[in-house]
């Protein structure tokens, strides 16, 4: 089991590098999964997922406090925090995301979404009842 909890993730390392100092005046320790690779080949965000903003398990609440705190956006798509309004059960996925993609087609879904600029929408489905539904709505 990792000692490590991902709190945030980013497309680009430098809206991750931001946060980072927030945390880190706050003494909080931030590591930057995967910062170097996406800083060297920006187009690999998306097959690796993004940056990946991790702190120790021992902080994860002070942290997500903080974060919600400063930019409650941050964590509105977080698919731990988003409550299905059919059952109202915590447990969803994002049909869009790559790394969650089941079929091919959602695959392809996927990564037409995650290249396109007109992308605004975050449809999800609760794994529990299967109810597709939108937070953005």
């Amino acid at each position: 089991m990792s000692k490590f909890k991902t709190i945030a993730v980013f497309s680009y390392p430098a809206e991750a590098v931001i946060i980072k100092g927030k945390l880190e005046s706050e003494d909080i320790d931030v590591f930057l999964k995967d910062e170097f690779t996406v800083a060297t080949d920006p187009f690999a965000t998306n097959a690796l997922g993004g940056v990946k903003m991790q702190v120790y398990r021992e902080d994860f609440l002070k942290a997500m406090g903080l974060l919600e705190q400063w930019n409650p956006d941050l964590l509105r798509h977080r698919v731990e925090y988003v409550q299905c309004p059919n059952c109202r059960k915590r447990n969803a996925r994002e049909i869009i995301d790559i790394s969650t993609a089941r079929t091919f087609t959602e695959t392809l879904s996927a990564i037409y979404y995650s290249l396109s600029p007109l992308r605004q929408r975050h449809t999800f489905q609760c794994k529990d009842c299967n109810y597709k539904f939108n937070v953005d709505e």
